[in-house]
């Protein structure tokens, strides 16, 4: 692979890490499906692996239930290409909140992702995705800042689905 077919692959493998985490916390099925192949497999995430379309049908209606927002942030993404096949590490940072009768919760995971991607169709996809926890924690959250801020959406009324085509 040379130098400029490495730079195009790392692209497109970190817009499709980004595309599972705009998934997840706008609840957008297509998105988090965009970031695998079919049938890629998530292990790890319950007592045996899951395939990524029985994965997205249980998670996100289980997000929407459980959690009023949810943000997943990855940072330290090392990305290690050979020919047709990559692995990527990258820290995840999920904040969940709950909203319960004595007031919001936020459930905080640290951990990592380790994704398997191929080269298939002339696209790099996650085929394999391990996730790894560091620590976690659950808080209450007693105070909120102040200000007026619009509350994100958690599906496609969202500005990102809007922004930039006039319809504001």
């Amino acid at each position: 692979m040379n130098g400029t077919d490495t730079i195009a692959a790392r692209a497109e493998i970190h817009d499709r890490l980004l595309a599972y985490t705009r998934g997840i916390d706008r609840l957008d099925k297509d998105s988090l499906l965009s970031a695998f192949h079919p049938g890629a497999v998530m292990c790890d995430y319950g007592p045996s692996p899951i395939t990524i379309e029985d994965f997205a049908s249980h998670a996100l209606p289980s997000l929407r239930k459980r959690f009023i927002a949810t943000q997943h942030r990855v940072s330290n993404i090392r990305i290690e290409i050979s020919d047709v096949t990559a692995l990527v590490e990258s820290y995840v940072l999920a904040y969940h909140v709950e909203e319960t009768d004595a007031g919001n919760r936020l459930h905080t995971f640290n951990g990592r992702y380790i994704d398997e991607y191929s080269l298939r169709n002339n696209e790099w996809k996650m085929h394999q995705r391990t996730l790894r926890k560091d620590w976690s924690k659950t808080e209450d959250i007693s105070e909120e800042m102040a200000g007026t801020w619009p509350t994100s959406s958690r599906d496609r009324s969202d500005p990102i689905y809007t922004a930039g085509s006039g319809n504001q």
